[in-house]
């Protein structure tokens, strides 16, 4: 009966450290801050002129700059914080423009939510210009 239970136990442990490997795994992008800025085919700034509302998140118009990429695009940092309007008050959060590498012209945003980078939204349609 005993090596029932650690062979049970063998396997859940097993099962556990595949499970959570896989799923890091997947889910990194390989995010990073470069210090040398963005990438030679990259703009500086995204410039969005009017600001934006996705559901209860307000994006400020303005200059984003770059503040990260990764695999699949790139990170502007917004001006000044994203405001989400709740019932009778209101929460920040930092946030921005992520814009895709496959398609330059999809744009959507992104907040840190509960410690997590969390995309939101399109912004596609938002006026906005690139700038170097």
């Amino acid at each position: 009966m005993a090596t029932e239970k650690k062979k049970a136990l063998r396997f859940s442990t097993f099962y556990f450290l595949i499970s959570t490997f896989l799923l890091c795994s997947c889910a990194n992008h390989h995010f990073r801050v470069p210090a040398e800025g963005p990438p030679a085919n990259a703009p500086r700034y995204v410039e969005l002129l009017h600001e934006k509302q996705i559901a209860t998140l307000h994006f400020p118009a303005g200059l984003y700059s770059f503040y990260a990429v990764d695999d699949t695009g790139i990170y502007y940092q917004s001006p000044r914080p994203i405001v989400q309007r709740t019932a009778g008050s209101s929460v920040t959060h930092k946030g921005g423009i992520f814009v895709s590498s496959r398609h330059r012209g999809k744009l959507r945003g992104y907040i840190y939510y509960a410690g997590a980078l969390t995309h939101v939204g399109d912004l596609s349609r938002t006026p906005h210009q690139f700038r170097d």
